[in-house]
C-alpha cells in the first residue's frame, strides 16, 4: 500500500510508509515480497487542508530562524567590556517572583 501526501515536502515519509504498509499487510516483514498478492495494491490518499500547509510552512520558517540573536549577544557583551551593562534588580526580582507563580499553579493543575 502506498500512501500519496498531497501539498506535502516530506517524501521521505511516503517512501517508509510505503514499505512499512507492505510488510504490516503480511506481517512476516521482508519475506513477504516472494508470497503472491490476492488483490492489487491500492493507493491511499490524503490531503492536506490549506491550513496544515501553512502551518507546514510556517513551521519550517521558524526552523530557519536562528535561535540566538548574535547581535543582541554582542551588543550586551560591548555594554559590558564597556562598563556600561546595568542590571535592573528590581527587574530580575519581578521575573523570578512570575516565573515560581506560574510553576506554583501548574503544580495546582495537576
Amino acid at each position: 500500500m502506498s500512501i500519496n501526501v498531497k501539498n506535502s515536502t516530506n517524501k521521505a515519509n511516503q517512501a517508509s510508509s510505503s514499505k512499512t504498509g507492505a510488510s504490516a499487510k503480511s506481517g512476516k516483514g521482508s519475506s513477504s515480497a516472494k508470497a503472491p498478492q490476492s488483490q492489487p495494491a491500492s493507493e491511499d490518499s490524503v490531503s492536506l487542508t490549506s491550513t496544515a500547509a501553512r502551518l507546514q510552512q510556517i513551521e519550517q520558517s521558524l526552523n530557519e530562524i536562528p535561535v540566538v540573536d548574535s547581535a543582541r549577544v554582542d551588543s550586551i557583551s560591548q555594554s559590558i567590556d564597556d562598563g556600561q551593562y546595568q542590571i535592573n534588580d528590581d527587574k530580575i526580582a519581578d521575573r523570578i517572583i512570575k516565573s515560581e507563580s506560574a510553576i506554583h499553579e501548574l503544580k495546582k493543575t495537576s
